[in-house]
């Protein structure tokens, strides 16, 4: 039994102990395994990691090794005992003998079999929720969204729709209440988020789309006394009641391709990606991930306080004021409440909450969580994030958790050119465009032009949308981007530049706005 224990330690030495030479060959290939891993321990670099992690092919390699390792230790210790077993053993002692042998195979193929199941899982996930390439899929603004080719990633920007839709048993239909598109710089990681509301109105669509031919002012009916089935919430469900005016992509849904076109000629760039959450997905994620630290802000916050139809109704509890560690149902409601605020006061907890979750859950942590992960966003989470591509989206996520996060949001308390405020019931496109642009060439070169901040010696006169910032009545008097003389980015300093999250949700997030 001692010499089928040491087996199970060290494969080889029962062998070895017994006299047989295959005890040197078996003892060479566990070294030279506990070799290779340590090898690999101390050169792989984080990217190959996510490279790795990613990959279908390396995991299923991992899932055959795991099986195949299992099987060969298993059959070494049996092998073992099969030799060192003594002639003429009683009843009890054979019965003995096997249990304990076994119990000692157990031992072995419980963590390789976990293993094997863990990475498993990791594979379903990645194969299930990221297409594995090859094609291409329309923007949205007259170019191509790459769904296939990791040199995607190497462009100067990348522009990901996030979208968050209120779908769920209590609710019929689909209403996209929380759309974002987050632009990332590839080379440094810094990353702006440009928040839609969910209100505005007129949405525009591309030149000669058929939307387009049948809204030419933009997504609106005067004749329609139910204004509310033409704000930029109900495109989705627009287009999934009128698929033939949809685009035929990226995705299978009309309604959501509507909206990503829609979004992306509003704001004049190329989306190169969605990714689209119902609330059940958003929540069980959180779960996943062991939740997150949020700053509520000095107010309680309700928690399903809304009825299916936006009304307000008792809550069934509260997530408390100040500082707290959220569960994935308390964030989502810490992201949708509104009954003590303004949709825009909704939109900047919402831009707070990702903020907080990317500084504090690493792409590791995705990785290191993928169980739960794949648990969550099974029918919860769509995209057409391509798999070769996320190895390198892993590593630039990676990087931008090290910068802040700029943030713009397209409602009532941003500054126009002439120091007015914008209006979502009719919205200046034209500036929208303008202002993204002037965001984006500001945060492409944040890493070697910073922005000159000027200071008052007069206190603040107006409060924002944004939770607990406080700026003079023109924003534009604040941060400014560097002259396009200076540097080239064509920066101007009459267009309202982004805000940083880390000032915006560092002092009361949960302050009502009363604009």
């Amino acid at each position: 039994m001692l010499l089928t224990l040491s087996s199970v330690v060290v494969p080889g030495s029962g062998h070895l102990a017994l006299r047989k030479r295959a005890g040197w060959f078996l003892l060479a290939g566990f070294l030279l395994l506990i070799g290779a891993g340590v090898y690999l321990g101390l050169t792989v670099t984080q990217e190959q990691l996510f490279q790795y992690a990613v990959s279908p092919r390396v995991l299923l390699g991992a899932i055959i090794a795991c099986v195949l390792l299992a099987l060969v230790w298993i059959a070494v210790v049996l092998r073992t005992f099969a030799l060192a077993r003594p002639r003429g053993m009683r009843l009890g002692g054979r019965i003995t003998a096997t249990l304990v042998v076994a119990t000692l195979c157990a031992v072995i193929a419980a963590p390789l079999g976990f293993a094997a199941y863990n990475v498993h899982a990791q594979r379903s996930l990645v194969q299930n929720l990221f297409p594995s390439g090859g094609t291409t899929a329309s923007s949205g603004q007259g170019g191509t969204a790459q769904t296939g080719d990791a040199e995607a990633i190497k462009k100067p920007r990348i522009n990901i729709l996030l979208v968050g839709s209120d779908a769920g048993p209590d609710r019929t239909g689909t209403r996209t209440d929380t759309m974002m598109v987050a632009s990332l710089d590839t080379s440094s990681g810094q990353t702006v988020l440009f928040g839609l509301p969910r209100n505005l109105q007129r949405a525009q669509f591309p030149a000669g789309s058929p939307m387009a031919k049948q809204f030419p002012n933009g997504f609106h009916d005067g004749r329609d006394p139910n204004s509310g089935e033409y704000l930029l919430n109900a495109l989705y469900k627009y287009g999934n009641e009128h698929p033939q005016l949809a685009p035929s992509g990226p995705s299978t849904v009309p309604g959501l391709n509507l909206l990503h076109s829609s979004v992306a000629a509003m704001l004049g760039v190329d989306l190169d990606y969605f990714i689209q959450v119902n609330m059940a997905g958003f929540a069980s994620i959180i779960d996943a991930l062991g939740g997150v630290d949020v700053n509520v802000g000095p107010k309680p916050i309700p928690i399903n306080g809304l009825g299916p139809h936006g009304e307000q109704i008792r809550p069934k509890g509260w997530i408390p004021a100040g500082q707290q560690h959220l569960n994935g149902e308390q964030a989502l409601w810490y992201g949708r409440a509104r009954s003590d605020g303004s949709d825009y006061m909704r939109m900047s907890r919402q831009r707070c909450l990702i903020k907080y979750v990317i500084e504090q859950k690493s792409p590791m942590d995705l990785l290191t969580n993928f169980q739960g992960i794949a648990a969550a966003t099974q029918d919860n989470v769509a995209t057409n994030i391509p798999q070769d591509v996320l190895p390198a989206l892993l590593s630039l996520a990676n990087k931008a958790r090290t910068k802040p996060i700029q943030s713009i949001s397209f409602d009532p308390n941003l500054s126009t050119r002439n120091g007015g405020k914008f209006s979502t019931a009719v919205p200046d496109f034209n500036y929208m465009r303008e202002v993204v642009r002037n965001a984006q060439a500001l945060t492409t070169t944040s890493t070697t032009a910073k922005p000159t901040t000027t200071t008052s010696a007069a206190p603040p006169t107006t409060t924002t949308g944004k939770p607990g910032a406080k700026t003079t009545p023109n924003r534009t008097t604040g941060t400014q981007p560097p002259s396009s003389a200076g540097n080239g980015t064509g920066t101007s300093p009459n267009i309202a530049p982004p805000d940083s999250l880390d000032q915006i949700c560092s002092t009361d997030p949960g302050q009502t706005d009363k604009n």
